[in-house]
């Protein structure tokens, strides 16, 4: 049976084909055109198979702090909270990551991005999985950093936009988002059909997903 990345080599568009084939080295190019990173803090990239396993229990347990005060609302969400497919979704082979570390503690991640090169309703996409921030580097500027970064790449990739998914209840994250200019994408739904033991029905979803051009 072929991988992910080895179906996603050989399906999709070129324009994707051609992004999920760069190296981490080739990716770290798009800092010459970024601007707003702390003199405080050192930038990298990795690609998700070539994670340490250190590196790995770190990016999980940002997830995990970052998330108790948003996990009830997960939970309860039609999306759901499952940690063993949210760690199958954040490790996946075909995801890239930016890390964000303090100069005086190379060991310690100040903040990240898991995205991934997606090929989705003949569109080229830069999908932004994860953005997390450790709370003691809040209100640095980090996230803004890493969402400029991601959009420098996704120019770079050729890819047509910046695409993720927020919670509807996560008011921060979405101010965040639509201050740096997303906006609601046409494919956001506002339901879902929710199979059960009565058959399918109409759901109204609690989440949004919001995109941004960068070509």
């Amino acid at each position: 049976m072929p991988t992910e990345e080895e179906k996603s080599l050989s399906e999709g568009s070129e324009t994707v084909r051609r992004a999920n084939t760069q190296s981490a080295k080739q990716l770290a190019l798009a800092l010459q055109s970024a601007v707003g990173l702390p003199d405080a803090y050192n930038c990298a990239f990795w690609l998700a198979d070539e994670l340490l396993e250190d590196t790995r229990a770190q990016l999980w347990q940002s997830i995990d702090g970052n998330m108790r005060g948003l996990k009830v609302a997960y939970i309860d969400s039609s999306m759901g909270w499952n940690p063993p497919e949210k760690r199958q979704e954040l490790f996946n082979s075909l995801a890239r990551f930016i890390l964000l570390s303090p100069v005086n503690k190379p060991d310690e991640i100040a903040g990240y991005s898991a995205f991934r090169f997606e090929h989705e309703d003949e569109e080229d996409i830069l999908y932004c999985y994860e953005l997390q921030i450790n709370p003691l580097h809040q209100r640095k500027g980090l996230g803004r950093f890493l969402m400029n970064l991601l959009e420098v790449i996704g120019r770079r990739t050729k890819m047509k936009k910046i695409m993720l998914t927020v919670l509807d209840n996560n008011l921060a994250a979405n101010k965040f988002y639509k201050k740096i200019g997303f906006q609601l994408d046409e494919c956001s739904p506002t339901y879902e059909d929710l199979d059960n033991e009565n058959g399918t029905e109409k759901v109204d979803v609690d989440y949004q997903i919001l995109s941004k051009l960068v070509t």
